[in-house]
């Protein structure tokens, strides 16, 4: 995150200016950025941009078993880092940890997470790839639209990126009539803009835990959580004629790689390293990266041949899409600057952007 202006009263001149020594520090500190940073956001959003399309490789796999198959492999990546945090943790924290409303919201929140990638990789086979990664990176306008339903005040610019990324939602939606993609249905569509309103709620279900609790002591038991209900709803649920359902379907020779490749490589290099860049850089760089994960993920998918390439309409309407979340998550990065200067200093609750809390 970036660095807090106001962080000390003699940083700032009587005139309001910030002084020569507190200039000289925050070159220094940009000057300090460790070398791996740029290579890592690349690394980590080609990543996280694969995901789709490698998934749609896995054909004749249920759809929420395949997304109970990858959680289960994350968990499994997550669990010597939770152990190794939660021997690090005081006595005190863990009893914290382990009080019942904090159970309650991991709990809450591993179904929030299990909801987000049921409906995503059910998406997958319902519509066509950049549909799906088109809705489901939504949540900044799903935020700001909820706040505006439920009478919360918005600014004039959240405003306009609320009607620009809407606009962009529309012009996908109807542009798919036009354009005759027999991959695309509304049902799909749907699919992927429900998994963006859960991960919202995924989100904002630990967000006050994830300001005192350690990364991988939140994300592993969620994760496992996630990972449990959906292999049992893929057991239940069972999937069409000929699809394979069982828990542990990703051992066969077929889906051990891509599933392999599922965890380590979006699960863990993905949005790990996205948390580790967040250390040195501004949660807007990071934010504006992961929202390329659209057009990065498309062209992955034709060039593994899962996918052809969208028509003129869904270009347009994903361009308008994307600029309104872009948008948001400028004015989102703006107002987290101007809070944190109006906040006291050993305030520990300053809510982060949405964008900023990757952890599975």
């Amino acid at each position: 995150m970036a660095t807090m202006a106001g962080r000390s009263g003699s940083s700032i001149s009587r005139d309001g200016e910030k002084s020569s020594e507190e200039e000289e520090e925050e070159e220094e500190e940009q000057s300090s950025k460790p070398w791996f940073v740029v290579p890592l956001l690349v690394c980590a959003v080609l990543a996280v941009s694969s995901a789709g399309a490698v998934t749609k490789l896995m054909v004749g796999a249920a759809p929420v078993a395949n997304a109970g198959w990858r959680l289960q492999v994350t968990s499994l990546i997550l669990l010597p880092g939770f152990i190794w945090q939660w021997l690090s943790l005081p006595i005190p924290d863990r009893q914290k940890v382990l009080l019942s409303v904090n159970l309650t919201i991991i709990g809450f929140s591993g179904i929030a997470l299990a909801l987000h990638f049921g409906l995503w990789v059910w998406s997958l086979e319902h519509t066509s790839l950049s549909h799906s990664l088109l809705f489901v990176s939504t949540p900044p306008i799903i935020v700001a639209a909820v706040a505006c339903g439920i009478g919360q005040p918005l600014s004039k610019e959240e405003m306009l990126g609320v009607v620009v990324g809407m606009g962009g939602v529309v012009i996908v939606a109807a542009g798919s009539c036009t354009e005759h993609d027999s991959e695309v249905t509304l049902l799909g569509d749907l699919a992927s803009f429900a998994a963006a309103a859960a991960f919202v709620v995924y989100i904002s279900a630990g967000r006050h835990l994830r300001v005192w609790m350690p990364l991988y002591v939140y994300a592993f038991p969620v994760t496992a959580v996630a990972a449990l209900l959906l292999s049992l709803a893929g057991q239940v649920l069972g999937g069409s004629s000929g699809q394979i359902s069982a828990p542990f379907g990703w051992l066969r020779t077929d889906y051990l790689l891509p599933v392999l490749f599922l965890a380590v490589g979006p699960g863990f290099v993905g949005h790990t390293g996205l948390n580790a860049v967040l250390k040195y850089s501004s949660s807007l760089i990071v934010a504006m990266a992961v929202t390329l994960e659209p057009p990065i993920g498309t062209v992955i998918g034709w060039i593994l041949h899962v996918t052809p390439l969208p028509g003129i309409w869904t270009c347009i309407g994903g361009f308008v899409l994307l600029l309104g979340t872009m948008w948001l998550n400028y004015v989102s990065e703006q107002q987290q600057k101007v809070s944190k200067e109006n906040l006291p200093l050993d305030d520990g609750g300053v809510h982060r952007p949405l964008h900023s809390d990757c952890s599975v």
